[in-house]
C-alpha cells in the first residue's frame, strides 16, 4: 500500500559537491543564469520591476554533499526572497494583499505556469521555485544555500552525515501505522461508492472517504506543520525531530500516500462541483484575493 521512496536526507554524503553544479566550490555561471533567467523572466511576466524587489538562493540536499541519493530526477530547489514594501511600490493593484496572500499568490504561479517548464533541467533536475514570506533565508535555518543572487554561499554545507536519535524512530513507526488503517478505510470506502447503486449508498461512502480524507490530512499536516516549525527560528532546522519524522514520512511513502488520496478526493470533489454548477468554482483564498487586487 505504501512505496518506500529514497530520500538524500539518509544518504550518505559525497566526496565532493555534484560536479552538475559546481566548480571548485562555486556555482557553475551557466547554471546560475539560467536559473535567474527563468525566475525573472517568469516574475516580469506577471509583475513589474522584479529585479528590484526580488532575491533567490539554492537550497536543500541538491547543494549539499548529499545529493547523490539514488533519485531520477535530483532535487533542486530555488527559494525566493520578496522585499514586499518595494514589490507594492511597483505594483499597486497589489497594496491590499498581505505578506503572506502575495507569497500564496506567487507560489501558485510558479506551481501552475514555471514548475512544468523545470521539471527536467539541464535534463536531470526538478527544479521548484518557492516564496518564503520570511525574506531572510537565515531565519529557516537551511543546511545549504547558495545566494545566485550574490553568488556566493550563505550557508556552507557540512560534509559529515547527519546524526539520528534511536527513540525518534518509534514515531515514524506509529505515522506509518496510522497511514495504512486510514488509506485502508479510504480505498474501502472508494469501493463502495463506486460499486454503489444508489445516492445514498453513495453519500454514505462519501462520508466515510471524507472522515478517511480528514483523518490524513490532520496527519500530513502534523508532518509538514512540524518540518516548517524545525526550519523556524524556535526550531533546531535540519536536525531536528520533525524535519526526520518528514523525511522518514517520505522513505517510507506515507507522505506520498497520503497527498495521493489528498488528490483522489480534491478531484471527486471538482467533479461533483461542476456536475452542481457547471464550472470549477475556485476555492476561498483565491476569491479573497481577488477582491483585494480588484478593489485597489
Amino acid at each position: 500500500m505504501l512505496q518506500p521512496a529514497e530520500t538524500s536526507y539518509f544518504s550518505q554524503p559525497a566526496a565532493g559537491l555534484d560536479p552538475r553544479l559546481f566548480r571548485s566550490g562555486k556555482l557553475d555561471p551557466s547554471v546560475r543564469a539560467a536559473i535567474l533567467q527563468l525566475l525573472l523572466n517568469h516574475l516580469n511576466a506577471k509583475y513589474t520591476g522584479a529585479e528590484a524587489w526580488s532575491v533567490a538562493w539554492l537550497a536543500g540536499s541538491g547543494v549539499s554533499y548529499q545529493w547523490a541519493a539514488n533519485r531520477e530526477p535530483g532535487d533542486l530547489d530555488c527559494l525566493v526572497g520578496i522585499d514586499f514594501p518595494r514589490f507594492r511600490e511597483s505594483n499597486s493593484s497589489y497594496r491590499g494583499l498581505s505578506d503572506k496572500e502575495i507569497s500564496e499568490l506567487m507560489n501558485e504561479g510558479f506551481r501552475e505556469s514555471l514548475h512544468p517548464k523545470t521539471e527536467l533541467f539541464l535534463g536531470t533536475f526538478e527544479l521548484t521555485f518557492f516564496v518564503n514570506v520570511r525574506t531572510n533565508i537565515l531565519d529557516i535555518k537551511p543546511y545549504a544555500a547558495y545566494s545566485l543572487t550574490d553568488d556566493q554561499w550563505v550557508v556552507a554545507p557540512s560534509p559529515t552525515a547527519q546524526e539520528f536519535v534511536p527513540e525518534w524512530e518509534q514515531l515514524v513507526n506509529n505515522d506509518r501505522t496510522d497511514t495504512i488503517n486510514i488509506l485502508t478505510k479510504f480505498v474501502s470506502a472508494k469501493n463502495r461508492y463506486e460499486q454503489a447503486t444508489n445516492d445514498a449508498l453513495k453519500a454514505n461512502a462519501r462520508s466515510e472517504m471524507r472522515l478517511a480524507y480528514s483523518q490524513g490530512l490532520s496527519l500530513y499536516e502534523a508532518l509538514h506543520g512540524g518540518r516548517s516549525a524545525a526550519f523556524s527560528p524556535s526550531g533546531e532546522g535540519y536536525s531536528d525531530i520533525a524535519n526526520y519524522r518528514w523525511q522518514s514520512g517520505k522513505r517510507t511513502g506515507a507522505v506520498q500516500a497520503i497527498r495521493s488520496m489528498k488528490k483522489e478526493m480534491e478531484a471527486l470533489d471538482d467533479a461533483q462541483t461542476k456536475s452542481t454548477y457547471g464550472v470549477d468554482l475556485p476555492d476561498a483564498r483565491t476569491l479573497i484575493r481577488r477582491a483585494a487586487t480588484y478593489r485597489n
